[in-house]
């Protein structure tokens, strides 16, 4: 029985997510090394599926890989003349998602459309927002632009939970110490909430933690360690309520290449320690302390952050 109502309690939240939309953010979907000219790569993301592919400029497209002909996954289709091109009956569309080509010669429909998210690349990364324009700039790491730091992006697989309650690590001080085993013996007085994110800066003589998160499913920071500097981001997609793909990005400064797999290690073993926990909570906003603050802050920008569901679904 209890199995039964946990079964049934996810499928209510499933079509819930899918009815409101996801929050209007940047996911990643793909690593930008992975997608070359001419090549289609699909995702399911966001509670459908995409397809993502390059321009003749090789600027990175991504639209709803559901053909409106008789719904083909565009995703198993060709880039034919620098358009997406459907493997079932050969209808294109352009990058601004227009169908430009039917063989047959057939007039083409007005509702002939696919439709195409705000697409751009950054931290090695194909990132598309979640909305008909983007509310804010992709994904920034604190102190650091891609030009300025040694960095590479990796491919974590799927994982078995939402991704605003993992970014909420972000801001969960305690379970850096309790979970993570790491000398935090500081916490910031506030947190800079903007309409994109939130920041935040913990500084001494000794360390320092500069995070960010970045819509409802990124979080980066700039950490110093001993004298030593290094960058993290970690990021993910929902696939469907309780389900997302998950990728991360490591970097150090200009010059300091070979640290990147010990950044590298230290990135996989927090995700490693982290994973048994997300993997089999049954979140809730229980009872919250006074150390709990930065959380609460963080939850309540979550309620206020807007969703979109596209309309090709």
């Amino acid at each position: 029985m209890g199995v039964v109502a946990a079964q049934t309690r996810l499928a209510r939240q499933h079509r819930a997510g899918l009815e409101a939309g996801f929050h209007r953010s940047w996911y990643p979907v793909c690593l930008a090394r992975d997608l070359a000219v001419g090549d289609v790569i699909g995702r399911d993301f966001l509670g459908t599926r995409v397809a993502a592919w390059r321009d003749a400029a090789g600027n990175p497209v991504v639209q709803s890989a559901w053909c409106p002909h008789l719904g083909a996954d565009l995703s198993v289709g060709q880039v034919v003349d620098g358009r997406l091109r459907c493997a079932y009956h050969h209808w294109s569309f352009d990058a601004a998602g227009n169908c430009a080509d039917i063989p047959t010669g057939d007039k083409i429909p007005v509702a002939a459309r696919i439709f195409t998210y705000p697409a751009e690349e950054k931290w090695g990364l194909v990132w598309a927002f979640n909305g008909e324009h983007a509310d804010f700039p992709p994904p920034r790491m604190p102190g650091a632009e891609p030009e300025t730091i040694e960095h590479e992006a990796h491919a974590r697989g799927e994982r078995p939970w939402d991704t605003w309650i993992a970014v909420s690590n972000g801001v969960d001080f305690q379970h850096l110490r309790t979970l993570h085993g790491l000398p935090v013996n500081a916490m910031p007085a506030e947190l800079e909430v903007d309409a994109g994110g939130i920041e935040f800066r913990v500084e001494s003589p000794f360390h320092l933690q500069h995070g960010r998160i970045t819509g409802t499913n990124t979080f980066a920071q700039h950490l110093r360690i001993g004298g030593q500097e290094m960058f993290q981001l970690f990021t993910g997609a929902p696939i469907a309520p309780g389900r997302s793909n998950g990728f991360s990005v490591v970097g150090t400064p200009r010059g300091e290449r070979a640290r990147l797999p010990e950044v590298l290690a230290m990135v996989e073993r927090l995700s490693a320690e982290d994973a048994p926990v997300l993997s089999t909570i049954r979140f809730r906003r229980g009872l919250l302390t006074a150390s709990d603050r930065h959380l609460a802050r963080y939850f309540k920008y979550v309620d206020e952050f807007p969703c979109f569901l596209p309309a090709e679904r």
